[in-house]
């Protein structure tokens, strides 16, 4: 089992990768450019000429997914793996956790330690993978309008 949620899908489209892209390309904000409404394009992030790494546009929720892609005449290969933002948020508040169950034990408090741990796996379980869940399957269905996938296979 993975600490983090990742997904692998092997899509095909019902047009040619080419225009797939150029659609996507009109529905995506470069990364790079500063923009005070995000919420005017689908997406945020990186397309390349087979290839993209994108991101919902919504400002929390965008980051708690990623995804990339690679597409080839009408098939391609998609991956959504959990944004790095929620990766460091995630691992410092384990380290808090951690630091938490560490202090309990030294001063002897062992009935602190039980609701530490139960911090960690609620926040896992709960958060981060409903979380992913929910997100990815709105990104997934926002690409499929705009790329026009046909079918979604898991890898």
């Amino acid at each position: 089992m993975r600490i983090f949620p990742e997904n692998d899908y092997s899509i095909e489209l019902n047009k040619d990768s080419s225009l797939a892209i150029s659609e996507l390309e009109n529905q995506t904000l470069l990364k790079e450019q500063y923009v005070s409404n995000w919420n005017n394009q689908v997406f945020i992030g990186e397309i390349k000429n087979d290839s993209f790494e994108i991101k919902l546009s919504k400002k929390l929720i965008g980051e708690i997914c990623v995804l990339k892609g690679k597409l080839k005449n009408k098939k391609g290969i998609l991956k959504i793996k959990t944004g790095r933002i929620f990766k460091v948020l995630f691992i410092t508040i384990v380290l808090f956790v951690i630091s938490g169950i560490i202090t309990a034990i030294i001063q002897n408090k062992l009935e602190v330690i039980f609701p530490l741990v139960m911090t960690i796996l609620v926040m896992r379980f709960i958060f981060l993978e409903i979380g992913f869940r929910v997100i990815s399957k709105s990104g997934i269905n926002k690409l499929t309008e705009i790329i026009g996938i046909t079918e979604l296979k898991k890898r």
